[in-house]
């Protein structure tokens, strides 16, 4: 291992085991984690048995325990939580591995193969079981894991477990990750940071946008956009001015468009006339997180978008229209049930639904079952006096799909509702 990284790790281990000794817990509710799930180990008192098995002397008797652990779902959260700490480097491996596997369901056809893979996924398909005071810690004591792979791996984690606002000291300890030797390590703690909507992390994301790695650049850009750090902005502008057209200031525009600062608009706006497709994106989403199409320019959009190609666009120009209070929610709807839109559709409807929370609930009702069960999803992520109500009416849905969203949604507005700092 080379000096520097010992010198690192050491200096870490020392500030995460105080960290991780005052952390308290980031669960909400004590006790199963799968409360409310309706999911009990068929056999009990084999569940009691893989529980003790997993302090067991012996690794073997720890590796099978965990690997049964890993079929029984949220109730075993728990006891797989203590392996995350495991001596031995390939339990504790597979134990963050079954952890995320439990919070996240992957599309049809697709496993969850990595932490990161579990990160890409969520929040849509992530189901917010609680967290198990134990896994927190034990995943921040991770974060100073001897492996670049298994800190990598920690801090995807507690990216898919967490939800914001989060813990200061996990915030913290997350931000310390940003000077890791491994620039894999950085990358992590960059995007999750962003996720998680960790403000405090804002001083130490800017100083990655000019990271020797250029993922990590990009990532520390996305991330500053997600926080809406006005702080950025002349770094940003730096980005812009140096790469123009390139990748880099692509995703110094991109940041730009997330944070919206009213100085910007200039900017942002002349974009939506770029010969580029992907400019044009970005420019009619800061356009829609400035307030909206204006008045005076709604006709001439409205006329553009029916010349428009580009279906990335067009539905970036309806998010735009839809900002602005006009009739466009629907198009933006009906998006999430088409593969190669669906994703950028849902991050336009749970934005839609943090200006109007109530807009999203009439199409609950839709007669897509792929549409109800999205919805459904953005629906549990917004809230509104209206939310759980109707989410729970299709707790009784005809589609089995729509049902396991519906759920999921409830459980994430409870969670989030006993939040402290969190408000609706």
């Amino acid at each position: 291992m080379h000096t520097s990284t010992s010198t690192w790790l050491a200096l870490r281990r020392t500030r995460t085991a105080c960290a991780a000794g005052l952390l308290v817990a980031t669960a909400l509710s004590p006790g199963a984690a799968a409360a409310g799930a309706g999911q009990v180990p068929a056999d009990t008192v084999t569940f009691r048995q893989l529980s003790a098995d997993v302090n067991s002397a012996e690794p073997k008797v720890r590796r099978t325990a965990l690997k049964t652990l890993a079929t029984m779902g949220p109730e075993a959260l728990d006891p797989i939580s203590l392996l995350v700490a495991d001596p031995i480097r390939d339990i504790r491996h597979d134990a963050i591995q079954a952890v995320v596997g439990i919070y996240v369901e992957p599309p049809p056809k697709r496993r969850v193969s990595s932490p990161e893979d579990a990160f890409e996924w969520s929040p849509y398909l992530t189901t917010p079981w609680a967290v198990p005071s134990v896994l927190t810690t034990n995943l921040v004591r991770a974060l100073a894991d001897d492996w670049p792979s298994e800190r990598r791996d920690a801090a995807y984690a507690l990216g898919v477990v967490l939800s914001p606002p989060i813990d200061a000291r996990v915030a913290d300890e997350l931000t310390y990750s940003l000077s890791d030797p491994a620039s894999e390590v950085r990358l992590a703690a960059v995007r999750v940071l962003g996720r998680l909507q960790a403000a405090r992390a804002g001083d130490q994301l800017i100083g990655r946008i000019v990271d020797s790695d250029l993922a990590v650049r990009l990532a520390a850009m996305r991330a500053v956009g997600e926080l809406r750090e006005a702080r950025a902005l002349v770094a940003l502008r730096q980005q812009i001015d140096y790469y123009g057209s390139a990748t880099a200031g692509r995703a110094a525009l991109d940041a730009l468009a997330r944070i919206a600062h009213p100085s910007t608009a200039g900017l942002i706006e002349q974009e939506r006339f770029s010969h580029n497709g992907e400019n044009r994106r970005i420019a009619y989403e800061g356009i829609a997180r400035l307030g909206g199409v204006r008045d005076a320019d709604a006709t001439s959009v409205e006329q553009k978008l029916t010349e428009e190609r580009d279906n990335e666009v067009r539905l970036a120009m309806a998010f735009a229209l839809a900002a602005a209070g006009r009739p466009y929610v629907e198009r933006v709807v009906q998006a999430v049930a088409e593969p190669p839109l669906a994703d950028q559709a849902m991050g336009y409807l749970v934005e839609l639904g943090r200006i109007q929370p109530d807009a999203l609930v009439p199409h609950l009702q839709d007669r897509d079952p792929v549409i109800r069960a999205r919805v459904a999803t953005a629906t549990g992520l917004v809230g509104g006096q209206l939310a759980e109500a109707e989410l729970t009416r299709l707790t009784t849905d005809g589609d089995p799909t729509v049902r396991r969203a519906a759920e999921a949604a409830i459980l994430r507005l409870r969670t989030v509702s006993k939040k402290p700092g969190t408000a609706r």
